[in-house]
């Protein structure tokens, strides 16, 4: 974790017994900002006080001052050299939270989806039944899934989770999935492994007692000491129906902190399957899923796929806002439309599979319209994440009205196609 990940603020330091402000860090180095009337002596060794809530010192070798004077200000890079007791991990776990915050102000505030590339709903149509002799309050759009009733094939999907803000955002979304009767999924839980206090930030079964809700991890974790104990703990400490482990290898590429090495991975998920007591799904995270790399997921026991394309948020293009040096920015802007659209995907991915194993589609799903698509496609639900985020960061009632607005457009599409339950509707598209 050499590469200097920017901060959305400052953080508080002490070195040689003055506060600075820290701005730029990763576990090996940080950039510093101290008043330039202080001098600090090239390759001097000093002990430099993280100012947390609470704080942790390391010991940090200077390589130079960079940069002129700004604001009274002289930067200083330093090369951490030495951690005191736990500081190592105790820095990565708030790093991952800085990273957590740092996700959801991007989301909420940049333009994160592709952006040449589209999800691909566009190319398809559902016909148009002039006469469709359906009552449209009769409409059947429910569905189960792992057990779980569904009011319709829609799931708020997992994104967030790892900061106090992440934590009322799921807390509301979860009253949402509740009171509409919808599937939810949560972000990556590998926070609460880093710093146990956390946990709260994921937990919602008080306000949603009944609804599906899927647990998540990443797969790459599995190579960087999770175990299957530690997977079986996250799931029961949120009381999950299902685990969702996700592949997200283009964001950890670019990611400054990311995880590289993904090999062996397949025999590793496929004991974590066996050993696990509650549905596995497997789920890209905006990059798409072919119907070979499917098949083999079925093979080592998946009980879904997520086929998670592109055409919506793009996390590498994320990671590139956060990187602290121009390299890592252009790499995130290169690969901000990398993968398989998500219709193109959906339609690979039950031609591998049957018309029977369940799949999943998310990436670029905006509107009821889409999950219309997305079923006649061939998925048994849809899941959407940027917009119930970005309404739920606002207010519970937010985040509602979409939720039924959604439902609604579903139910009109489905009238307007002829289509009196979710079963009349599979198949029933034509490219455009």
């Amino acid at each position: 974790m050499s590469a200097l990940i920017r901060l959305d603020g400052y953080m508080p330091v002490r070195i040689a017994g003055v506060v600075g402000l820290c701005q730029e860090l990763s576990l090996d180095r940080l950039a510093v900002d101290l008043p330039t009337d202080v001098v600090l002596a090239d390759a001097a060794t000093l002990p430099v006080e993280l100012l947390l809530t609470d704080s942790l010192t390391v010991r940090a070798e200077v390589t130079r001052g960079a940069g002129r004077p700004v604001g009274g200000m002289t930067r200083h890079l330093l090369e951490v050299v030495a951690y005191q007791a736990d500081g190592r991990a105790r820095l990565t776990g708030h790093i991952s939270s800085l990273r957590k915050t740092a996700h959801l102000n991007i989301v909420a505030t940049e333009d994160v989806e592709s952006a040449a590339v589209r999800a691909g709903w566009e190319r398809w149509r559902l016909p148009h039944a002039a006469l469709p002799e359906i009552d449209a309050d009769a409409i059947d759009l429910s569905t189960w899934l792992f057990g779980k009733p569904l009011t319709g094939p829609l799931l708020i999907a997992g994104m967030t989770g790892g900061s106090e803000r992440a934590g009322t955002v799921n807390r509301r979304l979860a009253r949402v999935a509740q009171e509409l009767g919808l599937g939810m999924g949560l972000g990556s839980q590998r926070a609460m492994l880093e710093t146990p206090a956390l946990a709260s930030t994921f937990q919602v079964r008080d306000v949603a007692p009944n609804i599906l809700l899927l647990a998540n991890v990443g797969a790459v974790q599995l190579n960087y000491g999770v175990g299957i104990d530690d997977v079986r703990r996250l799931v029961h400490d949120v009381q999950a129906d299902a685990l969702a482990v996700h592949l997200n290898v283009l964001q950890e590429m670019v990611q400054p902190e990311g995880d590289r090495n993904w090999s062996g991975l397949r025999s590793k998920l496929g004991a974590l399957i066996e050993a696990l007591d509650v549905p596995v799904i497997v789920k890209e995270t905006g990059c798409g899923i072919d119907g070979q790399t499917a098949r083999a997921l079925r093979d080592l026991g998946a009980a879904a796929i997520d086929v998670g394309g592109t055409g919506g948020t793009s996390w590498g293009w994320i990671e590139g806002f956060r990187a602290a040096d121009p390299h890592s920015q252009a790499i995130g802007a290169t690969f901000r439309d990398w993968g398989l659209p998500t219709a193109e995907a959906l339609v690979a991915v039950r031609e591998a599979l049957g018309p029977e194993f369940p799949i999943m589609a998310t990436g670029g799903v905006r509107t009821g319209l889409d999950v219309a698509k997305a079923v006649a496609l061939g998925a048994d639900v849809a899941g959407m994440a940027l917009p119930f985020f970005r309404a739920a960061d606002v207010s519970v009632e937010q985040a509602l009205a979409l939720g039924r607005r959604v439902l609604d457009e579903l139910r009109i599409a489905a009238m307007c196609a002829g289509a009196a339950d979710l079963r009349a509707l599979s198949g029933r598209i034509a490219g455009a």
